[in-house]
């Protein structure tokens, strides 16, 4: 049994089906009224999420690690001069998740949450053929597109980055392939048949892991309901599922959020 079915299976908010909320742009929106979120400070980020959790009360504690990432490269430029000391593709990938200090912090930043929040983790990071894209545009060697065999050597390096959270309580592992302005065009839609190397590691430590689109989640074993944005504002119905994942959109009414919450009991 995957640890989201075991969750399934005990809700910890009481709830009929488990909520796994992405909160990120409404609680910088409400909570820290726009200040961004503290990534580099352990103890205020812990504050800030406990903060997110006795507000919103979600069932897994929701960790952005393509968000945290970004905040580790900011305080470290050298170690993007390092990611672009190479134009080969896939090379400032994984030089920045080989990064001993990334991966320390990913794992510290992870494990303290679930302890504080005593809730299990979902674990959301840029898929693979999107985080190559990215890493590349970072260092100034962007790609116009990426193919088939660099997402999958990508895949490669994200699944040897993932096997570093084995100790951790993760339920779900969250690969976002919805692509922002500016990257590159990837060429095979990512799906996950295709990415044996990380649903392998996925099975090795009995987590989840679904491919997030801009259509829906892509996740085998239980049926996860993607709830519209709509539905914050009242105007759209709940899905089906075992569960259900919710982003809050940042525009959302703080007293509308709660009453739509409480719809969900």
């Amino acid at each position: 049994m995957s640890s989201l079915l075991s969750l399934v299976s005990a809700v910890p908010s009481g709830r009929p089906r488990p909520v796994l909320l992405d909160h990120r742009d409404y609680a910088t929106a409400v909570i820290r009224q726009g200040a961004p979120v503290p990534w580099t400070d352990l103890a205020a980020l812990t504050g800030h999420v406990q903060q997110v959790h006795a507000l919103l009360d979600p069932d897994a504690t929701w960790l952005d690690g393509g968000a945290l990432y970004a905040a580790h490269l900011a305080a470290h430029p050298g170690l993007v001069e390092q990611m672009g000391a190479r134009s080969r593709t896939g090379y400032p990938l994984r030089v920045l998740l080989a990064d001993e200090d990334g991966a320390e912090r990913m794992v510290r930043t992870a494990r303290t949450l679930a302890e504080a929040c005593r809730r299990p983790l979902v674990v959301s990071v840029p898929s693979p053929a999107v985080w190559l894209g990215r890493a590349h545009a970072l260092t100034g060697h962007r790609l116009e597109s990426v193919g088939e065999i660099a997402a999958d050597t990508a895949s490669m390096y994200l699944a040897e980055w993932l096997g570093r959270l084995g100790g951790l309580p993760v339920a779900l592992v969250v690969l976002d392939a919805r692509t922002s302005p500016g990257d590159p065009v990837i060429e095979v839609p990512e799906r996950l048949e295709a990415l044996s190397a990380l649903t392998n590691v996925a099975a090795h430590f009995d987590w989840s892991v679904a491919v997030r689109h801009d259509a829906g989640l892509e996740i085998e074993g239980v049926a996860v309901g993607v709830v519209p944005d709509g539905f914050w504002a009242g105007g759209a119905d709940l899905p089906d599922g075992d569960a259900l994942l919710a982003t809050i959109p940042a525009s959302a009414t703080p007293e509308r959020v709660l009453d739509q919450l409480a719809v969900l009991c």
